[in-house]
């Protein structure tokens, strides 16, 4: 081997050093080895086969961009037509609404906030994306954040669709993180019944997956 060859060797072995050095900074915003740990446990799923760019469950094709997180950035334009003012991002995580309070008991800024911590009446809106799914009872938490919202006040919800399998509780994606299966219908349902006035909604399900309310 001549030395132009060993030295651009080196240079690439180096590089891929440093990358893996920097990964750790990198993933403490952006949560890369839980990515990573959930590829491994993915590929070997007995029900999902590997595609180019996604995957393949239920013979529905499933880009990567869906599991991924940030799931909010897909309603942002929307949502901030009508989240305006003193607001929280209710499960913010790493991808909290801009302007807005995050509030998250495990990941990004908004950890150690609740929105307990908030006077009922107090806030000109509530956001929240791909949270509600997450808890068992969740017109309980509805119900609290209606509370804290002025009377003019907005509730902006944005959630996984019922369509979209690879969401629904028990998949090899969420297994048990997803407590239930929201429905646009449902969603609306509740709302009216706890004081709210639909005033925009979009049954979906968007390039996202999704919909909101």
């Amino acid at each position: 081997m001549n030395i132009d060859k060993m030295m651009k060797k080196l240079a690439r072995i180096l590089r891929g050093f440093l990358f893996f050095l920097a990964l750790p900074r990198f993933a403490s915003f952006a949560n890369a080895p839980d990515l990573f740990r959930a590829y491994h446990r993915l590929y070997k799923h007995r029900d999902l086969r590997r595609m180019p760019g996604g995957w393949l469950y239920k013979e529905k094709f499933y880009p990567d961009y869906l599991t991924m997180g940030g799931a909010g950035h897909a309603i942002f334009r929307e949502a901030l037509k009508f989240c305006q003012g003193f607001g929280v991002d209710v499960g913010a995580g790493f991808w909290q609404l801009p302007g807005s309070i995050p509030i998250d008991p495990r990941h990004g800024l908004g950890i150690g906030k609740a929105v307990s911590d908030f006077d009922d009446g107090s806030l000109d809106y509530v956001f929240s994306s791909h949270c509600l799914e997450h808890i068992e009872n969740w017109r309980e938490a509805l119900d609290e954040w209606i509370r804290k919202i002025k009377p003019d006040g907005i509730l902006f919800i944005y959630l996984p669709h019922p369509d979209c399998a690879i969401w629904n509780p028990g998949s090899p994606f969420v297994k048990n993180a997803h407590k239930w299966k929201p429905e646009p219908e449902i969603i609306k349902k509740a709302m009216q019944e706890l004081r709210c006035e639909i005033i925009s909604y979009d049954d979906g399900p968007d390039g996202m997956q999704s919909f909101y309310v």
